[in-house]
This record gives structure tokens, sequence and C-alpha cells, in this order.
């Protein structure tokens, strides 16, 4: 047996520490849940949301308070007749706009003159329907097991919820849901030939290829791909979404302000914490040695965590005005692009670890006049170009964007033309490149671009 010994360095983080570290990486819905979660489990801690400090400023809403206390019984009738009718209009025209897909589908099954039998198989089937319109993977086998039915009458029910509103419900695939649209549109044979034989090469508009292997002209292989374009890919699109809108809550803001940028914390989303006088009272006081202890812990524990949450704050914000002061000229202007810019840059402005960077923005938003960004969306990596030093990829990727805006749709730039147009302005680029940005921005290549109008 071989015995001996080694020297290791490891870094251990402390349970204070990791708590910091939870802290300083939530953004302001977290950080709010997890404030209330605190207060709960200490006793020492209590809060206050900070919105309820404000005082009420609003000249103009005090005027319509006291307007709504002065009016008389006739305007507040009225009032009331408008609001009853508006919603006897919403509840009659619009309530089929408000559905969700699945509770359109059950309203037409309920509906239907078929036997319970089938109803309660449409049913599941309708709960199995994806918010795109497409039958989730292997909800027919899952029906077929559940209510123990043969092939035959499987594909009858199948046919029966394909049959519904919207078209193309209730589809497997985006070949079956386009073949459904057409046949119950009447659509040409050679339409239906060609998704049935060829929606690959639609996909990359390849119409002279679709209309040699077919035998046809282009021209009768381009009125047949219109006649597909005017499918819905997806047929749900357009009803309510079943899942919880998750909102965005700004965690910084920067507001132009004669020609400065200021950058600002949005603390009032976050209550306030504070500790209770009236624990630090029992302590001061005479007490058992037991309660003193409980409640000297509880104190340490409060005190710790209000400063990981101040520590979080002043982080937040210098990182914040470190990005910010980086990138002037996308905040200043409305079409200014970013620089490049790295974790690493804010990090040595900073004097800290690049992780502790990577943290403070992580799942973090600033909302300025342009909109709302991710803190992280600001770093964009740098490429070379002649006599300008660098440029930053999203600077790159607009160029591309704008390109392809204002080229002939009949002929459109392949990649390497575009790769050429580039280095002409002096980028140093290369064409994998340039295709890796068209394709993260969701632009197809030259032959999918191209019309043939």
């Amino acid at each position: 047996m071989d015995l001996s010994l080694q020297l290791a360095q490891k870094q251990i983080l402390s349970q204070r520490m990791q708590q910091s570290v939870e802290i300083l990486q939530m953004n302001t819905i977290t950080l709010s849940e997890y404030i209330h979660e605190l207060a709960e489990e200490n006793p020492l801690l209590e809060w206050q949301d900070n919105s309820a400090e404000q005082p009420l400023k609003d000249d103009k809403l005090l005027r319509k308070l006291e307007w709504l206390e002065e009016a008389d019984e006739q305007n507040r009738s009225m009032y009331r007749v408008e609001q009853e009718d508006e919603r006897e209009r919403q509840e009659t025209v619009g309530k089929r706009e408000r559905e969700s897909l699945r509770e359109y589908l059950l309203f037409q099954i309920n509906i239907l003159k078929v036997n319970e039998g089938f109803k309660r198989v449409l049913r599941f089937l309708a709960q199995s329907t994806e918010e795109s319109g497409y039958l989730e993977q292997g909800a027919l086998e899952a029906a077929q097991e559940k209510f123990h039915m043969e092939g035959t009458c499987c594909t009858d029910v199948l046919n029966l919820l394909q049959s519904l509103d919207p078209p193309g419900v209730g589809a497997r695939n985006l070949e079956e849901c386009l073949l459904i649209q057409l046949r119950q549109k009447s659509a040409s044979s050679l339409a239906i030939s060609m998704v049935e034989k060829h929606l690959h090469d639609l996909a990359k508009n390849r119409m002279s290829h679709v209309a040699k292997q077919l035998k046809v002209t282009l021209d009768e292989a381009i009125a047949a791909f219109e006649e597909i374009k005017n499918c819905e890919p997806k047929p749900g699109q357009g009803f309510i979404c079943d899942k919880p809108v998750e909102y965005i809550l700004p965690d910084v803001y920067v507001q132009k302000k004669d020609g400065q940028l200021l950058v600002t914390i949005n603390s009032s989303a976050t209550p306030k914490l504070y500790i209770s006088q009236s624990y630090i009272k029992i302590l001061r006081e005479g007490s058992s040695e037991e309660t003193k202890e409980y409640i000297s812990n509880k104190l340490k524990q409060a005190e710790w965590a209000m400063q990981c949450i101040s520590k979080r704050e002043s982080t937040l914000l210098e990182t914040a005005k470190c990005i910010v002061d980086q990138q002037k000229e996308f905040f200043l202007r409305c079409d200014g692009p970013l620089k490049p810019l790295r974790m690493a840059d804010i990090a040595e402005c900073m004097q800290v670890h690049e992780s502790t960077i990577s943290r403070a923005v992580r799942d973090k938003y600033v909302q300025c006049d342009r909109g709302v960004f991710a803190l992280n969306s600001f770093f964009s990596k740098a490429l070379a170009a002649d006599g300008e030093g660098t440029v930053s990829a999203d600077s790159i990727q607009q160029k591309i964007r704008s390109m392809i805006e204002e080229e002939n749709k009949k002929k459109p730039y392949s990649d390497r033309e575009l790769t050429e147009k580039l280095q002409k302005e002096g980028i140093q680029i290369s064409r994998r490149t340039v295709a890796k940005y068209r394709e993260g921005m969701g632009i197809a290549g030259a032959s999918g671009r191209k019309s043939y109008e």
C-alpha cells in the first residue's frame, strides 16, 4: 500500500457567504419574495412596502378624487349603467376572443352530435393539445390505452378532432397540419403533392427543384406554393395562453436628464426590512439565558441578512453605472450601437472578481428610453476592424440585417457576398461567423429569402 501526504488548497464558502452570494444574484421579484419569507422565519425582522411610504403628490389624481366625491347620484347611476352595458357586451361579443384553445375545443365538443363515449375521448385529446394547436406527442396512444380503443375507432376520433375549428388543430406534425387545411380548402392536387413529397425543399424555397421533380412549370409551382403559404402553421395562434404571464420587473432604471444618464435601483419594489425594537428591549432587560441566546442568534442572522441585501443593492448600482458608462452611445441615442464589452472589463473597473459581476447581472433587467433589456445583454464580443480597433457583434448583426433588408429579393446576397461587403467596410469576419449571426437572428439563407414574383 502506497501512503503519501498531499497539500491542496480548497476554498469552502461558509453558510453566511453562501447566503450573501445567493442574495446578490436575486432579481427584484425573487428578492421581494425572499424578504417576506425571511421576516416570517425570523421574529426580529419586520418589513414594510417602500411604496406605502410615498405620499400622493399627483394634483390631477387628487382633483379627480374630489370630483368623484362631489359627483351627484345621476352621474354615478349613468356610470354604473355604462359599466354593466360594457360587461354584457364583452360577455356576448368578446367571449370567444378571451378563450384559450382548449376551452374553445371543449365548447365545440360539447355541442357535437356524437355519443358520450366519443366525447370523453375527444375531451381527453383536447386537453392534450398544445397551445400551438398540435396534439402532444403520445397523446393518441395514451387515449387508446386509457379508453381501450381499437385502431379504427382511434382513427375516427382523431379525424373528428381534426375537423374542429381552427383548421389544422389536432395535427401531429407540420405536414399533417398543412394537409388538413389544404384538403378543407379543396386546394389543388399540386399543392397537396408538394407538401407530401417536398416539404423540406419548400422550407428552403427551392422552387426550381420542386417544379423539376414534379414536372410542372415554375409558375405552376409558385401558384401552388401560394396556396400552401395561406395555411396557418400554428393553428392555436391567436388564442390566449393557459399559462400565467411572467412579468418582468426592472431592477435598474436609466434616465436621461440634461444630457446626462441617471442610474437608479428599483428599491421601491422590494419591502424595507427593519429590526423589531420590542425584541431588542427584551434582550436588554432581565430575561433567561436561553431567551437571551435565542434572541441574540436571531439578531445576528437579521443583521447579516440586512447587510447582504444592502451590499447587493450597492454592488448592483455600481455594476449598472459601469455598464452604462461604457455603453453611453446606446443609452443616449435611439440608434446607438453596443460597444464591445466583457465582464472582465467591468470587474477590473470595480476591482472585484469576474464572478461577482456575473452574479450581479444574472436575471436582472434595466429599463431605459429604448425599452427593457437584460443587463447581461450589454456584454458583446469584439471583432477586429481596420483603422477603428474593434466592433461589437451586436453592431455587426445590425449591419447584416440592414444589408438583407435593402437587398434585391430576386437576387438576395449569399453569406459570401455579405462577408465581402462587411470586409470592404473594414470588418474582419469569416463567412462562417456571418452565417452564425444570420441564423441567430432567425433570417433564412439566400435561397430561403429569394422571391420569384
